[in-house]
């Protein structure tokens, strides 16, 4: 490793340009060193950008001293074109006409006069095409903790459980009633199986003939695959995501509200069209407003893998696209590029073998399209190309994430499900749709705003100012400027996100662990030998920089530049134009 004496150029939240600064340093490398953890091994976060690079492969393309110049420049002069050009997009190849709307016309005008800060997304929608695996999808739990025949509809003990035809008996305190009588109906869940199993996507751009020019960009938590509505600045000809260069993909993560398949989708086995039929199911069976039986709670544990390899699957199949030039992602979208280099940009563990995938077997049809690997497995999914065969994906730009959830990241997803059970409305998870605990998940939404940014943002924003100087100044009475914009964005949340999605998507997300399975982190991810470009943000507190500093010691092929912001963690989102020139580096720097 080296770290290489350059320029940097340091921007504050709002886009400005500061003075250059030049940091010089050396380091022996630690590659040396005894393996250690990720939280025990980090260089100390640092306010400078630092380029860490190991040994390139001579099968990939390395930055050049022109492109460092671009680089240079680029930084330089983003800012004031990404204001000057505002070109339409092309809505060729496109199931939806994008366009990008403020960040800021979400939010009500005396938020954003007295306190509120940027608001990083714009209208959110469930628009898209929709991609539909042909055959039951095994999850990673399929494996891991083998196949139990099924899952009740309910909590209860009493409930016995066989196959999904398996007539189910539900006993009383007067009497049993047989589910084959339709007097009381529930019909079983298979553990560790999706069917049907659907993610929302959409493109820009146009695919080349080649079918080779593809950039995949992941979304965080609580996002959606309409990209202009959270990176809009970023999309568009001539921009990081040039559509006049690329075909741009955006997926759905499996699990989430805005058209996947997730808590919120009709539960299998019901007839969706005899409402009829609805009024003899189960009471503890989830329903939504329409009193048709939905997943709700039973929604079964979906990892991070488990999204990426459906993602996997729809642009080899669907798409029959060849090679991915980029994966692209921040934060919960970080953690998923990180799977897809394990999954598709590494090179594959000697003597790895379908034999070794824990009853999951592939068929011929997967194999005729390369994924002959073992399913989740380390270089699962490979490409021939320019005649030779070589992963997938061939470059990613992994933003404001680490290699696994941590115990601090793991504690703050959990203390915000938390604030959902202690609402009584909670109820276990069996909701009422028509009354749901939104005080709890207003809450959990408060509770993660905080934690995206900083202490030093929040003291610039707020402050000790009040909405109403007349009303004291402490107490319960006093109308803090930084509660009223915490409960507005709480409130708002409403809008747009139910409390079961966002349990289950969070625990989706402490499921990150490139190494669950596979070997240590380190051991994995020295595998991945493709062009990595890794984004810190220096004041990300979520996913301190340490972090990012780790996946660059560990993958061989790697880079790290920082976000210099005082937005923290939402930096990846809020600082569109340092993100954007990074990326546009790293692209034209890697073919």
């Amino acid at each position: 490793m080296m770290i290489t004496s350059h320029s940097v150029v340091s921007q504050n939240r709002r886009g400005s340009i500061g003075k250059k600064r030049h940091i010089s340093n050396s380091s022996t490398s630690p590659r040396s060193a005894p393996a250690t953890s990720l939280l025990n091994v980090g260089l100390s976060s640092t306010m400078f950008s630092v380029e860490i690079s190991g040994t390139t492969p001579a099968s990939y393309s390395t930055l050049t001293s022109a492109a460092s110049k671009f680089e240079n420049e680029l930084i330089k002069q983003t800012t004031p074109f990404s204001k000057a050009v505002k070109t339409c997009l092309q809505p060729s190849f496109s199931p939806i006409t994008p366009s990008t709307p403020s960040r800021m016309e979400s939010t009500k005008a005396n938020h954003d006069d007295k306190g509120a800060m940027d608001d990083e997304y714009g209208a959110m929608t469930s628009a898209g095409k929709t991609y539909t695996y042909p055959s039951p999808y095994y999850l990673e739990s399929f494996g891991m903790f083998g196949h139990y025949p099924s899952i009740a509809g309910a909590e209860d003990s009493s409930l016995s459980s066989g196959d999904d035809s398996s007539t189910t008996t539900v006993t009383t305190s007067s009497a049993t009633v047989n589910s084959s009588t339709n007097s009381t109906v529930i019909k079983n869940l298979p553990r560790g199986i999706l069917n049907p199993a659907f993610i929302k996507y959409n493109t820009y751009g146009t695919l080349n003939a080649s079918r080779d020019n593809v950039i995949v960009v992941c979304h965080a938590l609580t996002g959606n695959a309409s990209l202009e509505a959270w990176w809009g600045d970023l999309l568009g000809p001539g921009k990081a995501f040039d559509t006049d260069q690329y075909f741009i993909v955006c997926c759905n993560i499996l699990g989430s509200c805005y058209g996947s398949a997730g808590p919120e989708s009709l539960r299998p086995g019901y007839d969706e069209n005899n409402s009829e039929s609805h009024r003899n199911i189960s009471s503890k069976i989830p329903k939504n407003k329409q009193n048709q039986p939905i997943y709700g709670i039973d929604f079964p544990d979906v990892s991070v893998r488990d999204t990426v390899r459906l993602q996997l699957l729809l642009l080899k199949n669907e798409l029959k696209i060849n090679s991915v030039k980029c994966v692209i992602g921040g934060s919960f979208g970080g953690m998923q590029c990180m799977e897809y280099c394990v999954m598709a940009g590494a090179t594959r563990p000697v003597g790895s073998s379908l034999n070794s995938a824990a009853g999951v077997v592939v068929s011929k049809k997967a194999d005729a399209v390369g994924m002959n690997g073992v399913p989740y497995g380390i270089g699962e999914f490979m490409t021939k190309r320019n005649g030779r065969i070589e992963p997938f994906v061939r470059s990613a730009v992994p933003i404001a994430c680490g290699a696994a959830h941590t115990a601090w990241q793991i504690g703050i997803s959990e203390t915000q499900r938390q604030a959902i059970y202690a609402d009584p409305k909670w109820k276990n998870g069996r909701i009422d749709p028509h009354d749901p605990p939104n005080s709890g998940l207003s809450v959990a939404r408060q509770v993660a705003m905080v934690s995206y940014r900083t202490p030093l943002g929040y003291h610039q924003k707020f402050g000790r100012a009040l909405t109403d100087e007349s009303m004291p100044s402490y107490g319960s009475r006093a109308p803090w400027q930084v509660k009223s914009y915490l409960e507005y964005q709480g409130k708002k949340f409403l809008d747009r996100f139910d409390p079961v999605t966002y349990v289950k998507l969070t625990e989706q997300m402490d499921s990150h662990d490139v190494g669950r399975g596979r070997g240590t982190i380190e051991q994995v991810l020295s595998h991945v030998e493709i062009p990595v470009c890794i984004l810190g943000i220096d004041s990300d507190v979520l996913y301190p920089l340490r972090e990012q500093e780790e996946l660059a010691r560990c993958m061989p092929n790697s880079e790290l530049k920082i976000i210099h912001s005082d937005a923290g963690h939402d930096g990846f989102l809020l600082e569109q134009d340092q993100v954007a020139a990074h990326i546009k580096s790293f692209l034209y720097s890697h073919e």
